[in-house]
């Protein structure tokens, strides 16, 4: 009897960790039970306890071996293909080794995959695991990358927030109207102080577009570049009109005094909407006294802009480019606002832009 018992558990065992495996006879009940029609389809939940696996492990397999079907009545539909889950399956076997940190850890797998969905970087997803002692496993942030770019795990590079590097376009020469009109205000003539990042409260300001049509409106974005803290407005077209009336509205929220201390500079390229320097200078009150300091970076240079630049990106992440934004609500816009200032910085030491700037300032930038 002794003996029995101590054989029995040892079988129980072994079934259980080959139910931890899906095999290809497993993808195809999978298959049957995930594409019946609507009335008789199971889901996630039911075809896991039907062939003894987690849910997470059947929503996970399913995910990967979606297709786009076209029904006989021409419509389209979802459907899981249980070939395709297995060519993807033994593709990413191949890629697996003795190496592989992420190994068999699917709770590890699945928070990293979810973290990039929700817009955060490798480096943010590293520092969070690192300091994360339910997670045995540390793994740096080159490895993630590593991972995405050979299938490892289950991400889109166009979930990815950072772009592929591009070639330098020849730069071009700056018209001489153009230089003219910059006379004292070029980046050359902003103050040394500025480029160093030394003190706070020295701003980039640009443009986002969405849908190129005409009547579609654009985003004004402002980036402080010590902290890094973000300010967009919605505008309706690209004038230098809208521009300042967007800075008008910021100024009063804020105040004329406070204004005046926030954007000691403002630096812009040298598109039409930013030609007009004397009202972007002037307060909505008309006082004798400017509200700030407008400069122009050299043409075709937008590297000279780099906070705006790198910025514009994680805008990106929720208003892909070609998205029309007249269905985007103020409301929208201050969520990605928030999203932005409250996101954790490698270069901060991975603290967030409204830290570093209450840090730096000693006060809360109250921009909303």
């Amino acid at each position: 009897m002794c003996q029995n018992n101590n054989i029995t558990p040892d079988k129980n065992e072994k079934v259980k960790k080959e139910k931890n495996h899906i095999t290809y006879e497993d993808r195809i009940k999978m298959e049957v039970l995930y594409n019946r029609q609507p009335k008789t389809k199971k889901n996630f939940s039911a075809i896991a306890r039907e062939l003894g696996f987690s849910r997470s492990a059947i929503s996970r397999e399913i995910r990967r071996g979606l297709y786009e079907k076209l029904n006989s009545d021409l419509s389209k539909t979802m459907a899981y293909s249980s070939d395709i889950g297995q060519d993807i399956n033994e593709a990413k076997g191949a890629l697996k080794g003795p190496n592989l940190k992420i190994g068999s850890n699917l709770e590890l797998a699945e928070y990293i995959e979810e973290k990039i969905k929700e817009k955060y970087s490798p480096e943010v997803i590293a520092y969070w695991i690192k300091n994360d002692k339910t997670f045995e496993t540390k793994i740096c942030a080159k490895t993630i990358y590593n991972y995405i770019y050979t299938g490892v795990l289950l991400i889109n590079e166009s979930d990815m927030i950072h772009g592929k590097n591009r070639r330098k376009k020849k730069r071009e020469k700056e018209a001489i109207r153009t230089k003219i009109r910059k006379e004292g205000r070029r980046l050359i003539d902003r103050p040394k102080i500025v480029e160093n990042r030394e003190t706070e409260n020295h701003w980039e300001m640009d443009l986002v577009q969405g849908l190129k049509k005409k009547g579609e409106p654009y985003l004004l974005v402002l980036s402080e570049r010590t902290s890094r803290m973000e300010i967009i407005e919605i505008i309706p077209d690209k004038t230098a009109e809208s521009v300042i009336k967007a800075l008008n509205r910021i100024e009063r929220r804020m105040g004329v005094v406070k204004f005046r201390e926030v954007f000691k500079t403002i630096t812009t390229d040298n598109g039409s909407e930013f030609k007009d320097y004397k009202g972007i200078e002037r307060s909505f009150t008309n006082s004798t006294i400017a509200r700030t300091k407008q400069y122009y970076c050299d043409a075709y240079c937008s590297w000279q802009r780099g906070t705006n630049e790198n910025i514009n990106r994680m805008i990106r992440r929720f208003l892909p480019k070609g998205t029309s934004f007249k269905k985007i609500t103020k409301k929208m816009i201050k969520r990605i606002q928030k999203f932005i200032n409250n996101y954790p910085r490698k270069i901060f030491r991975f603290k967030t832009s409204k830290e570093t700037y209450y840090q730096i300032t000693k006060e809360n930038l109250k921009i909303a």
